[in-house]
């Protein structure tokens, strides 16, 4: 299985809530380079789910347009969520271990997420950053960071 982690692209500073933040033209440009990226890699996203807010909905969109795939909204992946919490969430919707699926996420909780997959240290995502994570099995700490990629602006 591969789960492909992403931090939102660039987004503006201040909104009505956190929540309702949207991309910036810099992070509209991130997040379409980094969708052209995972295609251009070669990886075929089979599932993508998808935090509430409208940065993630909106980075997400790339993902889903190249990808044909549509968004999961998925209400346990907001940014101070609980990544066990997550993880437990994902397991139990029993993916195929030939799956790739796609998280859009923000900071913290992609850091803490890919930090439980692969037994690594938790450090902070740049945004629009992807780490494919490659498990040979859905299971704590079993994963390995395949690919990598920060868009450049």
């Amino acid at each position: 299985m591969n789960v492909i982690v992403i931090r939102h692209g660039q987004a503006q500073a201040q909104s009505t809530s956190d929540a309702n933040r949207t991309l910036t033209a810099v992070g509209e440009q991130q997040a379409q380079k980094t969708a052209a990226w995972l295609a251009n890699q070669g990886y075929q996203v089979d599932a993508l789910f998808v935090s509430p807010y409208i940065r993630a909905q909106q980075t997400a969109a790339y993902v889903a347009q190249i990808f044909d795939v549509p968004i999961t909204t998925c209400d346990c992946i907001m940014p101070d969520d609980s990544a066990q919490a997550a993880f437990e969430w994902f397991d139990e919707l029993n993916l195929p271990a030939s799956a790739t699926i796609a998280i859009v996420c923000h900071m913290p909780i992609v850091a803490r997420l890919a930090a439980l997959l692969t037994g690594e240290s938790a450090y902070a995502f740049d945004v629009a950053e992807a780490q494919v994570i490659e498990l040979p099995m859905f299971a704590l700490g079993m994963g390995k960071i395949a690919n990598r990629f920060v868009p450049v602006t």
